[in-house]
C-alpha cells in the first residue's frame, strides 16, 4: 500500500512537481501541520520530505490518542488525519474534537472506496478529503482549500493591527519629520565645514533632550577619533583628547555602521574615555552611500535619564542630514581650495613660459627650464633630451638630480628607453614602477648610480615635428597621476619653442660667421 501511495511522488518527477511548485510560489509558509497516520513511510515522506519544501513546519502522531494530545497542547494549523487508524479511527478523533469543540481545519486521507466515510467526517467537522494514493498537486491544493478560512482570519486581524500602528506612526512622523525638515534645510545651506559641525551639535542636544553632544572624525590614518563638541569649537587652542578606534563604543560605531545605545544609573555611571563618566550615551554613525564620515553621539553626565528607541531614530535621521552637509562643505571648501591651485599652476605656467621664452641662447634656455621645473615640481631629477636627426639618435642637453658627467656621455637610439619611444610615437608616458617596467633603459642608472622610481616622460614638439624630450624622475610626494602629464604637457611645449628657437638662432648665429669668415678671406685675397 505503501509504495501504491507514493509511486507519484518519488524520483525525478515528485522533484521536479516541487521545485515547479517553489518556483511559482504557489505555497504558503510558516503553517504547522500534523500529520496522524500509523503508517510510518507516509508521515516520513509528508513531514521529512514534501511538507517541507513547500515551507510547512510538521508534527506527527501514529495514533488517534496521540494525536489529539498534540492537537489539544500544541494547536497545530491544519491536522491530516488517516481514516485508518488502530483502535480510534479517523471518525472517533473528529467526534472527540467536536465534543471539546476544537477547531483545528481537519484533512482526512481514505483510501479508493471510502467516499461514505468522507461525507460523515464533513459532518463531523472536516474541511477536505484526499483518496490514496494521491499527488504533490492534489496535497497542495487541499490543503490550500483546507487552510484558506485561517489564513484569511489572520490576516484580517494583522491587517487591521498594521493599519493602527501606521496611523500613530504615521501621526508621530509628521511631527518629527517637519521639525527634522526645517533643521534640514538649515543645515544643506551651509558651506563651511565648522558651521555644520557647530549646527548639528546644537541640533542633535535639542532633538534628544541630552545635555551634551559630540561629533567623533577619524585621523588621517584612521587609527583614532578626533572629537568635536561646542567646548572645543569655542576653544581651538585647547587640544581635546582623542579615541582608539579599535577599543571605544564610538569606535564600534564608526566600523559596524550601527548605531549604540548603553545606559548605566548606578554610582557615576559608565566610562566613555579617560575622565569622563555619563549614566546614558547614544552614538550613530555618519553614513553617505554606506560609508562612514563619523559617529554623532549624545549623552547624558548628570540627569539620570536613558535615551529611547524614538531618540535613536531622530538621531539617525539628524545624522542622515549631517553627513550629506558635512560632505557638500568638504566638496565646496575642496573645490574652492582646487581652484585656487589650478589658478596658482597657471600663474606658474605663465612664468615659466615668460622665463625661457626671453632668451634665444641655448645654455641660458636649458639652464633656466630645469630650474623653473625643479621649482614647480617636487621631483629628485629632470632631464632634458635632444633629438638628432641625421644619426637618429639622443643625447641629453641638460639634467638635474643624476651624475652629470656620466649621463651627458650616454647616447641612445630612438628605439632605446622610454625617451626613445616617446620620441618615436610622440605621445607622453609616465609609470610610477619603473623597475618592473621593460621600456626602461635600466643601464641609465646602473651607470649614473641613480635609483630611477617612478618617471614622467613628454615630447617635445614644435611646429607638428617632435625635437625632443622632457624627462622628471622620482615624484617625491605621491605618484604621477594625469594632473602632472597635463602639466608636463603645458611646459614642454614652452620648452619646444624656446629649444627650437635657440637652436635657430644658434645655426644663424654660426652661418653668419661662416660668412662674414667667408667674406674677411675673399677680400684679403683680392688686396695686391
Amino acid at each position: 500500500m505503501g509504495e501504491a501511495i507514493w509511486q507519484e511522488l518519488s524520483g525525478v518527477e515528485r522533484n521536479g512537481r516541487i521545485s515547479e511548485y517553489l518556483q511559482e510560489d504557489n505555497f504558503m509558509s510558516g503553517e504547522f501541520i500534523l500529520i496522524i497516520d500509523d503508517s510510518r513511510e507516509i508521515v516520513k515522506h509528508l513531514t521529512e520530505t514534501v511538507l517541507p519544501n513547500f515551507g510547512y513546519h510538521t508534527m506527527h502522531a501514529y495514533d488517534g490518542k496521540t494525536g489529539l494530545e498534540i492537537i489539544r497542547d500544541k494547536e497545530p494549523d491544519l491536522v491530516m488525519l488517516d481514516f485508518n487508524l488502530p483502535q480510534m479511527t479517523g471518525l472517533d478523533v473528529l467526534q472527540q474534537m467536536a465534543q471539546e469543540s476544537l477547531r483545528t481545519p481537519v484533512v482526512l486521507m481514505t483510501g479508493y472506496g471510502s467516499e461514505l466515510s468522507a461525507i460523515e467526517a464533513f459532518r463531523l467537522g472536516a474541511k477536505d478529503y484526499l483518496i490514496k494514493p494521491f499527488t504533490v498537486d492534489e496535497i497542495v491544493e487541499t490543503i490550500d482549500r483546507a487552510l484558506v478560512e485561517i489564513r484569511l482570519l489572520h490576516d484580517k486581524a494583522k491587517l487591521a493591527e498594521q493599519i493602527r500602528l501606521l496611523k500613530v506612526e504615521m501621526s508621530r512622523q509628521n511631527n518629527e519629520m517637519r521639525t527634522l525638515s526645517n533643521i534640514g534645510k538649515a543645515l544643506t545651506t551651509l558651506l563651511s565645514v565648522d558651521e555644520v559641525l557647530q549646527r548639528v551639535l546644537e541640533a542633535a542636544t535639542y532633538l534628544t533632550n541630552a545635555e551634551e553632544s559630540t561629533i567623533w572624525l577619524p585621523d588621517d590614518e584612521g587609527k583614532h577619533l578626533r572629537p568635536y563638541d561646542l567646548q572645543t569649537s569655542q576653544r581651538p587652542d585647547v587640544e581635546a583628547p582623542i579615541l582608539p578606534l579599535a577599543d571605544s563604543p564610538a569606535g564600534e560605531v564608526m566600523q559596524t555602521g550601527r548605531p549604540l545605545r548603553q545606559a548605566s544609573m548606578s554610582g557615576q555611571g559608565m566610562k566613555v574615555k579617560s575622565g569622563y563618566f555619563a549614566h546614558a550615551v547614544l552614538y550613530v554613525p555618519l553614513q553617505l552611500r554606506g560609508i562612514s564620515l563619523g559617529v554623532l553621539g549624545v549623552s547624558n553626565r548628570s540627569a539620570y535619564r536613558a535615551f529611547s528607541k524614538q531618540d535613536e531614530f531622530l538621531l539617525s535621521f539628524l545624522a542622515d542630514y549631517a553627513a550629506i552637509s558635512l560632505e557638500n562643505a568638504r566638496v565646496f571648501q575642496a573645490t574652492d581650495q582646487a581652484l585656487a591651485a589650478r589658478l596658482e599652476e597657471l600663474n606658474t605656467l605663465i612664468h615659466i613660459t615668460q622665463t625661457i621664452t626671453s632668451s634665444l641662447d641655448l645654455q641660458e634656455v636649458i639652464r633656466l627650464t630645469i630650474k623653473q621645473v625643479h621649482d614647480s615640481w617636487n621631483i629628485e631629477a629632470s632631464s632634458l633630451w635632444l633629438l638628432d636627426e641625421s644619426t637618429q639618435t639622443l643625447r641629453v642637453l641638460t639634467n638635474v638630480g643624476t651624475a652629470v658627467e656620466e649621463l651627458s656621455k650616454i647616447e641612445l637610439n630612438i628605439d632605446q628607453g622610454i625617451v626613445g619611444q616617446v620620441v618615436c610615437s610622440g605621445q607622453p608616458i609616465y609609470t610610477n614602477d619603473v623597475f618592473n617596467d621593460e621600456r626602461h633603459y635600466h643601464e641609465a642608472d646602473e651607470k649614473t648610480g641613480f635609483n630611477t622610481h617612478s618617471l614622467l616622460c613628454v615630447p617635445l614638439i614644435f611646429r607638428g615635428k617632435v625635437v625632443g624630450a622632457m624627462q622628471l624622475l622620482n615624484k617625491i610626494d605621491g605618484d604621477f597621476d594625469e594632473a602632472d602629464l597635463e602639466r608636463a604637457r603645458a611646459i614642454a611645449a614652452a620648452i619646444a619653442i624656446a629649444v627650437s628657437n635657440a637652436l635657430l638662432f644658434d645655426e644663424t648665429e654660426s652661418r653668419k660667421q661662416q660668412l662674414e669668415s667667408a667674406l674677411h678671406q675673399l677680400d684679403n685675397a683680392r688686396l695686391p
